[in-house]
């Protein structure tokens, strides 16, 4: 498989996402540094979760002792919009036996589904040989894409946590602004509708008297219940 021509296809399409995730996951190294966890919980979490936005959002109350029940909700809820990213990939590898396809699924990451789906569109609309090598071949072109990416995370966390242990005692501090300008960054290149935007402002104001209220679980609250009213809003606003 490492020798065929779709799984070489998927690596070179795979280069815009290893640019993309070396300077990701290293400020996650980064981040995991200044919230105290250890070198060996930031990788085995890079490899086993493997989803940028759920480990950042988890790394905080990580280094904070936050109850595991609390993690791991926040970490299953963020995770959820790969389902909907499976059932768009699944057509396309309708023939390719069950046990591959659950192997495959722990490297399915934003990035990595985005360029096979597009691909899989266009070669959709050429004429095809046998239904089941081109699903072989869909296969075969997804895992050299999310493999060698799934590689440069797990080793790029790792990166990011040993130059943190080699910054200089004054920037201790300073590395902390990793994780919210992760977020920040996050959404100012998504809040471009104004149900984003208005979410956004509903958790600035919510937030506070949320984790006021209850410490531990304020904010996961707080967010489950804005997240739904500005989805049921999205949905009324539409079928007007």
């Amino acid at each position: 498989m490492l020798s065929s021509t779709p799984f070489r296809e998927g690596v070179r399409a795979a280069i815009p996402v290893w640019i993309a995730f070396t300077t990701s996951s290293f400020a996650l190294g980064v981040a995991a540094k200044a919230n105290g966890l250890h070198w060996g919980e930031i990788v085995l979490m890079s490899a086993l979760v493997y989803a940028g936005p759920a480990q950042f959002a988890v790394v905080g109350p990580l280094g904070a002792g936050a109850p595991p029940l609390q993690v791991l909700l926040a970490g299953f809820l963020i995770n959820l919009r790969f389902l909907p990213m499976s059932a768009a990939l699944a057509p396309y590898f309708r023939r390719v036996a069950r046990g591959k396809l659950i192997a495959a699924s722990h490297f399915i990451s934003a990035s990595s589904f985005v360029i096979p789906y597009m691909r899989f569109q266009r070669e959709s609309q050429k004429p095809r040989a046998k239904e089941a090598d081109n699903d072989e071949s869909n296969l075969q072109f997804f895992l050299g894409l999310s493999m060698t990416s799934f590689s440069v995370w797990v080793v790029g966390t790792g990166v990011g946590y040993w130059a943190a242990l080699h910054v200089p005692a004054e920037f201790e501090e300073a590395i902390k602004f990793v994780l919210p300008g992760y977020f920040a960054c996050l959404l100012a290149t998504e809040a471009r509708e104004w149900s984003i935007r208005a979410v956004c402002i509903a958790s600035l104001l919510i937030a506070v008297p949320g984790s006021l209220w209850n410490p531990n679980w304020g904010w996961i609250v707080t967010a489950l219940v804005i997240a739904t009213l500005g989805w049921g809003v999205q949905q009324w606003m539409q079928r007007e």
